[in-house]
């Protein structure tokens, strides 16, 4: 199934939240449809716990996939950010059936494993864009079950 299919078969009948890119980040906006549910705005002064709080208001009980930036991914849904840990922080406070969407241009892939802390939430899918083609790869990572 070509990415962005994928993609959006599996975003399908769940709220989004998203994130306002970062000029090294991939835009999200092109890959996926409608509007998020809520949105993390780039600011350093956010408190992970708040907007996890916030999040789950937005949500509410409905099925949610949270899209998120990263510095560096590997295949098997590591996802390595800024070095604060703030979306760790973050996702330890969101419900575990959300599903983690990473999303990393190609040249931010890692061709092997990354190490992976135990604070490292780790992603249900990594989606890769080729900066020259825009091309959208998903690749689903061994946490697919939740």
């Amino acid at each position: 199934m070509e990415g962005a299919s994928l993609l959006a078969k599996v975003l399908e009948n769940r709220k989004l939240i998203s994130y306002v890119p970062l000029r090294t980040e991939v835009s999200v906006e092109r890959f996926v449809s409608g509007s998020p549910t809520y949105t993390i705005q780039p600011r350093p002064t956010l408190d992970p716990k708040e907007e996890a709080l916030a999040a789950l208001q937005a949500i509410g009980n409905t099925p949610a996939a949270i899209l998120m930036p990263g510095r560096r991914f590997d295949i098997s849904g590591t996802r390595h950010g800024q070095g604060g840990g703030w979306y760790d922080r973050f996702l330890a406070r969101v419900p575990s059936e959300w599903l983690r969407v990473g999303f990393c241009f190609s040249d931010q892939l890692s061709p092997t494993p990354l190490i992976r802390n135990v604070w490292d939430q780790p992603m249900n899918y990594v989606c890769v864009v080729d900066r020259a083609t825009n091309e959208l790869t998903v690749y689903p990572s061994g946490r697919l079950g939740r």
